[in-house]
């Protein structure tokens, strides 16, 4: 009976349901809380879960640990909260908001960081930079722990749909942890960034901290202040950054260095760092540091001359690669020429042949440079055995587009894994297509076919991108593309925009289109048959005809008879000559009767005719046209003619000669 009654109050649409709820999580036992506390998450209104969150910190343990593991049900709730006009409400939303890991909600915190209450403010800081302190912490955890490459690319894995992960306070794996982190990262640094940039007096302290926290990585948006003109923040930075640093924030440190402002404090900064965990911090990520040298250390830094290839070299041996990696931190910040940067990645590469991990850290390193660095370390990742680091590096130099860049990627084409392929497909086939394309008509029909063979080869979306030729485009684009689709025989696969073709309101597209046609097995003949040979357009029958001819059947005979007798010349001599090939007996009266035509148009496309049967015999009839016929065209054609053959007999009496 109480079951069923607790399912009709969780199923009544009436608001004073929560508050029977909430009382019970006031003033029950355990059991109660919890059922009252389940309830109110299965009915999932604002009042009752915003109820929950108001009394967040006066439930048990248990609860809270439900409720943090379910945060994401709490999502609208939270945001409601944390804009209602009650201190007290909007302060516990903050609380929970950093609690729960909600970096989607950090944009709630920076609202109430304008409040004139300095209890919200305060809350709302230390929201922002205990959501700092979460992301600089796990980053840390991860840079210690192997990650799964198959995560460092892309994410498959479905959200929830307010688009945040579960926060679960559990989460330890490497690929956990990267997944939360790749999710919200970005807004938190965005949230921080813009905060120390407003409230620049107001709390500016503690919003200097989390900007530092977060200042761990050359793609921070907080580190990026220090290179951001007129933002509020940079000169606190810049002043921060030119003291000792704590042990929370020597990643921005070390970063900082390398920035052209503050290279000039780093050296005689290090001489008054003190403090044992700093050191220790410090010693751990300064690989360069030899018998506590500091001073000689940073000069070396400072002028480009720390680590010859030899001492990288027994440096390398004797320790594991993945802290031989991070030596390259420290070279990529050194202030070395390219080159020499380059040498010693690639020493350091060649270290960790068996460490993906050590290797993905390289090659973000080499990603991470100036827009116009050197590729060189690039392109030895280009043939790593993980092809998921060879897809990453292909990417970056495609988006760094060197001078060179086709000949380098345009020879992983014939040896690269097939994803790699893709990637080099996908972003130069355009450069290669039109390349062919602008020269196809200036190379000889042999030397295009090479080259259209090459192309077809490497560039695997060619296919794709010539269908879209034949689908769009000018009149003489489309003619050009469907005689590069015949030279290159590819009309079997582009088949579906040839049959569209057909359709074209210009004849020579359709007529072109149906030769093409004619020579494709498994396309429906006899329609496309019947649609050319009613055709309005002459050129277009007399293309049908051609392809009767080339289908060489018996049945075609009455059909090529009827049409040898037609009205349009052009037509009437592609019939004959197919008549011709046929072996069919009617062809030649076909023919003496066409040149013996009163029209001067057939009587030259039956001299036409004649040349390509070969019929010879008839030459005296040929002659006899260029004598006596009354049309000057025709006598003109007839000469052209029998000029032609007596040169052909020629050559063929010398070359017997010889």
């Amino acid at each position: 009976m109480l079951d069923r009654l607790i399912q009709s109050m969780i199923a009544s649409e009436n608001l004073a349901v929560d508050d029977v709820f909430l009382e019970g999580l006031d003033r029950g036992n355990d059991a109660e809380q919890a059922l009252c506390y389940n309830s109110l998450v299965r009915r999932a209104t604002i009042p009752g879960l915003s109820g929950v969150i108001i009394r967040f910190d006066r439930l048990s343990g248990s609860l809270q640990e439900a409720t943090l593991a379910d945060i994401r049900t709490f999502y609208h709730a939270l945001r409601h909260c944390g804009r209602t006009g009650d201190a007290a409400t909007r302060q516990a939303a903050l609380r929970l908001i950093a609690c729960g890991r909600q970096g989607k909600l950090a944009y709630v915190i920076s609202e109430n960081l304008h409040e004139s209450d300095d209890l919200v403010s305060r809350a709302a800081v230390e929201a922002m930079v205990s959501l700092a302190g979460w992301v600089a912490g796990e980053t840390r955890k991860l840079n210690h722990c192997p990650v799964d490459l198959n995560l460092i690319e892309r994410w498959v894995e479905p959200k929830n749909s307010v688009g945040l992960l579960r926060a679960d306070p559990a989460v330890t794996t490497p690929a956990q942890i990267y997944r939360e982190l790749i999710d919200q990262r970005g807004e938190i640094e965005q949230a921080v960034s813009r905060a120390i940039d407003v409230h620049r007096g107001r709390h500016g302290a503690e919003l200097l901290r989390a900007a530092l926290l977060l200042a761990d990585w050359p793609g921070s948006r907080t580190l990026a202040i220090l290179h951001t003109a007129k933002h509020g923040g940079q000169s606190p930075m810049v002043r921060r950054l030119q003291q000792p640093p704590t042990s929370e924030h020597v990643e921005a440190f070390l970063l900082g260095g390398s920035h052209g402002g503050l290279r000039s404090q780093f050296g005689s900064v290090f001489a008054h760092i003190e403090d044992p965990a700093t050191l220790d911090v410090l010693l751990q990520k300064s690989h360069w540091l030899k018998d506590h040298r500091l001073q000689l250390c940073v000069h070396q830094v400072t002028r480009g001359t720390w680590f010859g290839l030899e001492e990288l070299e027994r440096q390398c041996r004797r320790q594991a690669p993945v802290k031989s990696a991070c030596i390259g931190d420290w070279l990529t910040c050194s202030g070395l020429p390219d080159q020499a940067q380059d040498e010693r990645l690639k020493t350091l590469c060649e270290s960790a042949k068996a460490d993906a991990a050590a290797r993905l850290h390289l090659l973000r390193l080499a990603m991470a440079r100036r827009r116009g660095a050197s590729i060189d370390f690039l392109k030895t990742f280009l043939n790593d055995p993980d092809e998921r680091l060879a897809r990453m590096a292909a990417r970056e130099i495609l988006r760094r587009r060197p001078s060179d860049m086709e000949n380098i990627l345009l020879q992983l084409m014939t040896s690269a894994e097939a994803s790699v392929r893709r990637v080099i497909s996908r972003s130069i086939g355009h450069v290669g297509f039109e390349h062919y394309w602008e020269r196809f008509d200036a190379l000889d029909k042999r030397t295009r076919g090479q080259a259209g063979r090459a192309m077809l080869k490497l560039l695997p979306d060619s296919v794709a991108r010539l269908g879209r030729r034949l689908s769009s485009g000018s009149i003489e684009q489309r003619l050009k593309a469907m005689q590069m689709t015949q030279e290159l025989k590819q009309a079997q696969a582009l088949k579906e925009p040839l049959l569209q073709l057909i359709q074209h309101p210009h004849a020579r597209v359709r007529s072109k289109a149906i030769g093409i046609l004619g020579e494709i097995e498994g396309v429906d003949f006899g329609v496309l048959l019947d649609k050319a040979l009613i055709d309005q357009d002459s050129r277009v029958r007399a293309n049908a005809i051609e392809v009767l001819e080339s289908r060489r059947k018996a049945e075609y005979v009455p059909l090529l008879a009827h049409r040898a007798r037609g009205a349009q010349n052009r037509e009437r001599a592609n019939a004959i000559k197919a008549l011709h090939k046929l072996r069919a007996g009617t062809a030649g009266t076909q023919l003496m009767s066409m040149l013996h035509d009163q029209r001067s148009e057939h009587r030259i496309s039956a001299m036409w005719a004649l040349r390509q049967i070969g019929w010879w015999q008839l030459l005296n009839e040929v002659a006899r046209i260029a004598k006596e016929d009354g049309d000057m065209k025709v006598r003109r054609y007839a000469l052209t003619m029998l000029r032609g053959v007596a040169e052909t007999i020629q050559h063929q009496k010398k070359e017997k000669v010889g």
